[in-house]
């Protein structure tokens, strides 16, 4: 998954989760974290409207803009976390990882590309995906097609 749409995604899926009376301590945890290393790293990203309402269009936009002006979006670490956030998800709220959109685009590997296990509740789009050997692509389910 592209860096911006990786974080992204991460973001509204834990927001999501998060704001869930029955949200599990360890989804909890994981989002907190991922916050805390954007307020850290990108101060200028916007979290704030998307913690209030992560199904609005509007909130999902001012993230996606902030990201998309930072300079280092494959930070390893913020990268990693939006992945614990997913796991997280995963294991204890997998609905709540439906309510993030999914976008993978202008991607160029050196070798094979997999991507698979995505659940989106809006679409995903795939486009652009160049890779010197094999693209593979399974899992994919959207509860909204």
């Amino acid at each position: 998954m592209e860096a911006i749409s990786l974080i992204l995604s991460a973001v509204i899926a834990g927001a999501s989760a998060a704001l869930k009376p029955t949200a599990e301590q360890a989804v909890k945890d994981a989002y907190d974290g991922l916050k805390a290393l954007i307020r850290k790293k990108w101060n200028r990203v916007q979290l704030a409207p998307i913690d209030q309402d992560p199904s609005s269009e509007a909130s999902k936009a001012l993230v996606k803009e902030g990201l998309q002006k930072v300079d280092d979006v494959h930070d390893r670490e913020v990268l990693e976390q939006s992945k614990k956030v997913f796991e997280a998800v995963k294991q204890h709220d997998p609905a709540a990882a439906a309510e993030a959109g999914v976008t993978i685009q202008d991607l160029d590997a050196g070798a094979s590309v997999n991507i698979e296990d995505i659940i989106a509740q809006g679409s995903i789009q795939i486009s652009r995906i160049k890779a010197a050997q094999d693209i593979n692509i399974k899992g994919l389910r959207t509860t909204n097609p």
